[in-house]
């Protein structure tokens, strides 16, 4: 869904103004005409005004680190004869001893928290 008309620059010191002068905000809308409920989301919060809001899930690494990740993968990781070894050494894991190291996790969990003396920052 696109996004509303927003204030320029000139009308969002008009509002500044007309706020300071004690103005009602039907009046101050009639006056630049624009919506109430617009001169209302900019009376609000005149500072974040106009910016988007964060959507979605926070990402778990930072550019840099995701950066310095892709730059600690070796060039030749890249090629398709690496991938496929990796793939194999990968199919050489039983399925067993993936399920007992998730089972052992809560485990291994409280153990560090018991030898730290309290939670860890992970």
């Amino acid at each position: 869904m696109g996004r509303g008309k927003t204030l320029t620059m000139p009308e969002r010191a008009q509002v500044d103004l007309m706020v300071q002068l004690k103005m009602s905000v039907s009046l101050i809308s009639a006056r630049i005409h624009c919506s109430r409920t617009l001169n209302d989301c900019y009376m609000s919060d005149p500072v974040a005004y106009g910016t988007s809001k964060s959507t979605g899930r926070p990402r778990k690494l930072k550019q840099r680190d995701e950066r310095n990740v892709a730059r600690a993968v070796p060039k030749t990781m890249k090629s398709a004869k690496d991938f496929d070894a990796v793939k194999a050494e990968w199919s050489k894991i039983q399925l067993s001893y993936l399920v007992n190291l998730s089972n052992s996790m809560p485990n291994r969990i409280f153990q560090v928290i018991q030898k730290n003396g309290g939670f860890t920052s992970y």
